[in-house]
């Protein structure tokens, strides 16, 4: 039996690659950035909300809204940068933009600019926070130049200053392709804002990095529940 994500109690998350994440509460699923690979949902029961960050092939895929024939409530809540015939015919299908709020199956939910594109998602559950960051990230790219990385920097740490000040559950992008640079998004974070659990995404199966990531930041003494990935599936319990 799964247990409310409330009043002490958890909630179970399953990695479904990349940065796709189910989640599932007592009361509802939260399917994000779903593309592709192992999908278990029961056809009846509990509400499901698919979040989709943008429209990115990578964290987006139209395949997604086969999930509105399963018997129950699925509500899609797509960033605005996605197209909108893609859902044309849905009726339950919420569009936000950066810094826009909704309310769905009793979840608050307000958005971030993309420090790429889209947005992110901060949702706020019997006052639990659960941020889902999509691809806003501070991207320090070795081959752009010394002013992009500069304003990208920039960029990133405005956002944050909107975020709570304290969240639950943190999904981060965290890219080997930035090779050193992979940490900063996950780093700027924690200097700021205190989270329980940091779970690692983006990592185009370098799962090892998520042991790194736990060691460096330790290594700058920023304290956190750093969740290692090592397969797709994978399910553990957040409490």
């Amino acid at each position: 039996m799964l247990g409310l994500f409330v009043h002490g109690y958890g909630m179970d998350c399953t990695y479904l690659g990349h940065s796709a994440f189910l989640l599932e509460t007592e009361n509802v699923y939260l399917l994000f950035d779903y593309t592709k690979g192992s999908l278990e949902l029961p056809s009846v029961g509990k509400p499901l909300v698919v979040f989709a960050s943008h429209r990115h092939g990578d964290h987006f895929s139209p395949e997604i809204f086969g999930l509105a024939k399963r018997k129950g409530r699925t509500t899609f809540v797509l960033s605005s940068d996605i197209a909108t015939h893609h859902a044309a015919g849905l009726e339950s299908v919420v569009w936000l933009g950066p810094y826009e709020e909704a309310e769905v199956e009793n979840v608050a939910i307000r958005t971030l600019k993309s420090t790429d594109e889209g947005v992110a998602f901060i949702l706020d559950m019997d006052g639990k926070a659960v941020y889902f960051a999509g691809d806003l990230n501070h991207w320090h790219w070795n081959g752009e130049s010394e002013e992009y990385n500069r304003q990208m920097e920039e960029d990133y740490h405005q956002e944050l200053r909107l975020l709570p000040h304290s969240l639950d559950v943190a999904f981060i992008p965290v890219d080997p392709r930035l090779e050193d640079a992979y940490i900063l998004g996950a780093k700027d974070l924690l200097e700021r804002i205190s989270v329980h659990h940091l779970v690692p995404m983006h990592l185009w199966g370098a799962y090892e990095l998520c042991s790194r990531l736990a060691r460096e930041l330790k290594e700058h003494n920023l304290i956190t529940a750093v969740t290692v990935l090592h397969a797709e599936p994978q399910t553990w319990r957040i409490e």
